[in-house]
């Protein structure tokens, strides 16, 4: 039987290696509770396989949607490579009317939605600090 030191800084109680556990009794509870607060402060997002959208990529309007979009415009809009996915142009954020605006997607390739989500992220990481500066320029 393996034995180990507990994972919690600065405790020195020994736990069973073999039963693969990292804690000791006393710090399982607080490993416990701060492994659900980090859960509950990504909740909105992507929990358990599901992102905050899901129902609306799942909807039977969208996926119509998305077929006749990559049967009409067959090739990426940037690379011109085989398109595979659909992208907003508009970030939806959950509005019906703007998710399912055809002049809102385009036909686009895995790499550049990966390029794009990504540049947009970062976009929305800019903007997020700006407001930020800004609220403690005027405060």
């Amino acid at each position: 039987m393996r034995k180990g030191i507990c994972a919690a800084p600065g405790c020195c109680r020994l736990v069973d290696k073999d039963k693969g556990e990292r804690y000791c009794i006393e710090h399982r509870a607080l490993a416990r509770a701060e492994q659900e607060r980090r859960m509950d402060r990504h909740a909105p997002y992507e929990t358990a396989g599901h992102n905050r959208w899901s129902e609306l990529y799942n909807s039977p309007k969208w996926k119509a949607m998305r077929k006749g979009k990559l049967e009409a415009d067959p090739f990426c809009e940037i690379c011109g490579m085989e398109a595979t996915e659909v992208h907003h142009k508009v970030p939806h954020n959950g509005n019906w009317a703007l998710f399912l605006d055809w002049d809102n997607l385009m036909s686009i390739c895995h790499e550049c939605h990966l390029k794009e989500t990504q540049r947009e992220s970062v976009q929305r990481q800019r903007e997020r600090r700006k407001e930020k500066e800004r609220g403690k320029l005027w405060y």
